[in-house]
């Protein structure tokens, strides 16, 4: 919302001064992986979850790597193999003479 009388721009979203402080310190490689307001967002899922900073992003590290080895698992059981005795059968009976 904007104010007419004072000329300033208000919104409902606090300003980094009035944002909660975050629970706990992310370590260096999370820092340097993610922006500053990655982190507060982040913060905000740790801190509605109960838990730290740093569980929350080693966690989420965790279902990340367990989605990937999900998606790893899926591609390979999608790799053909070969047809079976029937389909065999019924292509070299389709072929032309």
């Amino acid at each position: 919302m904007f104010r007419k009388s004072t000329g300033e721009a208000t919104s409902s979203r606090p300003k980094e001064a009035d944002a909660k402080p975050r629970t706990g310190t992310p370590s260096a490689a999370t820092a340097a992986a993610t922006s500053n307001g990655k982190l507060a967002y982040e913060a905000r899922r740790a801190a509605k979850a109960g838990v730290s900073l740093d569980r929350w992003m080693a966690d989420k590290q965790k279902r990340v790597q367990a989605e990937q080895e999900a998606e790893r698992r899926a591609v390979k059981a999608r790799t053909p193999t070969k047809p079976g005795l029937f389909k065999r059968l019924l292509d070299r009976a389709h072929k032309p003479i």
